[in-house]
């Protein structure tokens, strides 16, 4: 058995009390060490994805003994707890953005919040339409255009008639991916379609709500072939920002970053000042409008400082 120090682990699952970690091609079932454990919220818990140092205390128990630094993390606000932060998980680098033709309705607004989200995180984001056996990919040719000049990939899956789902397990390559979006957008089933070995539920859409009903309560790793993970998300039906503030959004739009250089004033919110080269692209059709107003609701849903 090795040294302590040299047992370095991921971990795949979090619960309030235990935590599994792939060690090599085994899962250990871990507690945290005492001295690691009084530190408590303030060090922000271990989270799924973290890499961490544990000792083996059994072939298949042991303590975590230390949390290695984050290189990256996807959080949201929890607004009924005086604006915290929710970690959702670490050491991500890339997002995939699941959304549905129907059932539930597609969004181009929620799909905005989270580029909003993977560019202040520096997560390299893909786009991802699934269902297309309930809507035709045609139908949303407009924005597959509109967000591949933007450098955005768009992906179109079926999960149920395996669709697009070849080209879409290639994402995956060497990449650590958490999936985001709706509950009933797919994401279990995704998954579950390029590695069907894998131990996730799946749930239908309800027919009385057309929502998505919970199968993923927590964020949960799972490995993958050629040296990839993906992390599947509980899906989110409000998606609060955290460390975004109104003079923060332009930055984070892409398309608005690019034309804001170009307004007359420097401090300009591109919403309704006179000489706005934002204002002017959305009017010549340059930039595609849904995607300014999108850009007017989350401005308008923004605080303007943290201590608000």
């Amino acid at each position: 058995m090795r040294a302590a120090d040299e047992n370095i682990g991921k971990v795949l699952k979090a619960t309030r009390k235990t935590y599994d970690v792939a060690l090599e091609s085994k899962i250990i079932r871990c507690t945290l060490r005492g001295k690691l454990a009084a530190e408590g919220e303030a060090f922000a818990a271990v989270k799924v994805g973290d890499d961490v140092k544990i000792s083996l205390t059994s072939e298949t128990e042991g303590l975590i003994e230390e949390i290695l630094p984050r290189k990256s993390q996807l959080s949201r606000t929890i607004e009924s707890r005086a604006y915290q932060e929710h970690i959702i998980a670490v050491n991500i680098n890339q997002l995939l953005i699941i959304l549905s033709t129907k059932r539930p309705k597609f969004k181009s607004g929620l799909l905005d919040r989270y580029l909003v989200i993977a560019e202040k995180n520096r997560l390299r984001p893909v786009i991802c339409i699934n269902k297309t056996d309930l809507s035709a990919p045609e139908n949303f040719a407009d924005y597959q255009d509109y967000y591949t000049k933007l450098d955005y990939p768009v992906f179109f899956t079926s999960a149920l008639t395996g669709y697009g789902i070849a080209d879409l397990a290639s994402v995956f390559q060497n990449s650590v991916t958490a999936l985001v979006g709706q509950s009933g957008v797919g994401k279990s089933s995704l998954i579950k379609a390029i590695q069907p070995n894998l131990d996730i539920k799946v749930a239908a859409v309800s027919d009385r709500t057309q929502k998505g009903q919970h199968t993923t309560t927590a964020a949960q790793l799972f490995p993958l072939a050629q040296n990839s993970y993906v992390i599947d998300t509980p899906g989110i039906r409000e998606l609060g920002f955290w460390g975004i503030y109104k003079k923060d959004l332009a930055q984070y739009f892409v398309d608005v970053h690019r034309y804001a250089p170009q307004c007359q004033f420097a401090d300009c919110t591109h919403i309704h000042e006179p000489g706005c080269a934002v204002l002017q692209a959305v009017e010549t059709g340059e930039m595609f409008a849904e995607r300014y107003w999108n850009y007017v609701n989350i401005y308008d849903s923004l605080k303007s400082a943290y201590y608000e």
